[in-house]
């Protein structure tokens, strides 16, 4: 499900099965090599709705949490625990933090949530067809360690 009106009418509905929230990080600047900034965060977005499609009904995809390139992650990462506090406490038992940005491995010991970091691609300078082989193989890795989530609470 998505943060859209119909996909959330159809949350509220089912909100007990819906146990995880995907929160996608997405970076902004317009100084500097712009490029590799956007392509990271339009490559997150793709994964994120292949997400939201293989798992329609047991997740929610977020609108991205946007940040400037350039902001302090200390204190991005104590907004983002606020986010995990809220949405803990509405019953969501998974928040996962999807970026391709590099600087959150650096700061994840510092996030309540699961981060989910995955190297971004240029996802124009590939065709069509590698392009779909490619997010087909990270989303086999992004898979299992969703399952693994979902396993421990078994």
């Amino acid at each position: 499900m998505r943060w859209i009106t119909k996909d959330i009418e159809m949350f509220l509905k089912a909100k007990e099965y819906v146990d995880t929230v995907i929160v996608p990080l997405v970076p902004i600047t317009l100084s500097g090599d712009v490029k590799p900034i956007v392509e990271m965060g339009e490559f997150i977005s793709l994964i994120a709705t292949e997400l939201e499609r293989e798992y329609k009904g047991r997740l929610l995809v977020l609108s991205a949490f946007t940040y400037l390139k350039n902001e302090e992650y200390a204190s991005l990462c104590e907004r983002l625990n606020v986010w995990y506090k809220h949405l803990t406490a509405e019953e969501v038992k998974h928040v996962v933090l999807l970026t391709a940005d590099p600087d959150w491995k650096l700061n994840e010991k510092d996030l309540e949530a699961t981060l989910l970091w995955i190297p971004s691609i240029s996802i124009y300078e590939i065709d069509k067809k590698s392009l779909e082989q490619l997010v087909k193989s990270q989303m086999k890795q992004i898979q299992t360690i969703v399952m693994s989530l979902w396993q421990k609470e078994k």
